[in-house]
């Protein structure tokens, strides 16, 4: 299984290389949900569905829904069994919306 950290750091290192590093982490932190050790190493302070709603509605107040598309496209790319426990029902209705291909929602890992 996937760790929660994992999806939102790749989250974070998709949007970094559309908007730099230093917004797409201070973004992720001005959600209260995540922060960083001192190790640059994430830590998430709240439920795993909250944190990556927060971060998605982060990047979208700032960027539009294009930057939601981003992190979307992070999720669809991964195993849906590996992802799963961590997606909010109104992402899995997204994805769903969005015409993903059924063999997403049912692919392994």
């Amino acid at each position: 299984m996937m760790r929660k950290e994992e999806l939102i750091q790749k989250i974070i290192e998709e949007q970094s290389q559309i908007i730099g590093s230093n917004l797409a982490k201070s973004r992720a932190v001005a959600t209260g949900a995540i922060t960083y050790t001192e190790k640059n190493e994430i830590n998430i302070t709240q439920e795993p569905t909250i944190a990556l709603d927060k971060l998605m509605n982060a990047y979208r107040e700032i960027f539009g829904q294009a930057s939601v598309d981003v992190c979307m496209d992070v999720i669809r790319r991964l195993p849906y069994d590996q992802v799963s426990p961590y997606l909010s029902d109104s992402v899995v209705k997204a994805l769903r919306k969005a015409n993903s291909p059924a063999a997403f929602l049912q692919r392994k890992s």
